[in-house]
């Protein structure tokens, strides 16, 4: 499987973020799968998209039609226009190398019409919450009209094919897997959360699951604890004046009972019981 590595070259980011602050549009890349989204953080969701996939739990639904309509745009003739279920309008173009779909472009977040569909509006106010905030944040955002929506597309067109054709953009192997151990080991001092995890690199939390099941038979936390463990393990045999408190610290345990019986649940042996073996006193200054 192949993905763009979009972050190998500067001025793909700069032309991205340019584009998305002159039409005041998301723009989003993801890998050949759809699975990973290679521009985290480059706009961020626009208000009305944060309320409705907040408020109204809409997030599944939004992710997995930008998923669908990806793919569905490879078979198309044009970059896919269609609108999302809350009312804004989202753009699909596929990205090609050589014949070959390397990964996909979206622009979104913007308006072709004046007015909320009006079965979003119902959940919005059967949950008990103002429409004017509805309405506001719909309103802020850019209206496009026929023409200058075909001129968008037609622009962005050219800019992706002139980043294909300066080879700014490279394919290389996924490793998933790879990837949530390189983040786990970055992070290991503090508490590791899934859906951080998943929002920074830009896959689904199902994928990853898949992944490291696939992989390394094991579940997310499962292997986060593991890491932490065998990072507390090299800290306390590399550094003999540390207490086990310090060290339990060191990977985001500050309860370091409870750490305690977690390594004993893992590894059958205590904290202490590891650093005697390991050929040092337990706690040098208690």
């Amino acid at each position: 499987m192949k993905t763009i590595d979009v972050f190998l070259e500067e001025k793909v980011k700069k032309l991205i973020t340019s584009f998305s602050y002159c039409f005041k549009v998301c723009i989003s890349i993801f890998s050949a799968d759809v699975q990973k989204n290679l521009t985290p953080g480059f706009y961020p969701l626009c208000n009305f998209c944060k309320l409705i996939r907040e408020k109204l739990h809409y997030d599944h639904r939004c992710i997995q039609m930008d998923h669908e309509m990806c793919l569905r745009s490879t078979d198309s003739l044009a970059p896919l226009v269609y609108p999302c279920y809350a009312g804004l309008v989202d753009v699909a173009f596929p990205i090609k190398l050589n014949e070959e779909v390397v990964g996909y472009a979206m622009i979104g977040q913007f308006r072709t019409r004046n007015t909320i569909p009006p079965a979003i509006l119902q959940d919005w106010k059967k949950d008990g919450f103002d429409p004017a905030i509805l309405e506001n944040a719909f309103t802020e955002q850019p209206f496009f009209d026929k023409t200058s929506l075909e001129d968008m597309i037609n622009l962005f067109s050219m800019l992706c094919d002139y980043i294909v054709s300066k080879g700014y953009i490279r394919t290389r192997q996924l490793d998933i897997t790879a990837e949530i151990l390189h983040w786990i080991e970055g992070h290991i001092s503090a508490p590791i959360l899934f859906r951080e995890v998943s929002n920074h690199l830009g896959y689904s939390q199902s994928t990853i699951l898949n992944a490291l099941n696939k992989k390394l038979h094991m579940s997310f936390k499962h292997l986060c604890i593991l890491k932490k463990i065998e990072r507390f393990e090299t800290i306390v045999t590399t550094n003999p004046l540390i207490s086990i408190e310090e060290a339990a610290l060191k990977v985001g345990y500050r309860d370091v009972s409870y750490f305690s019986r977690l390594y004993k649940k893992v590894r059958s042996i205590s904290p202490s019981a590891f650093i005697k073996s390991a050929g040092r006193d337990e706690n040098p200054f208690p």
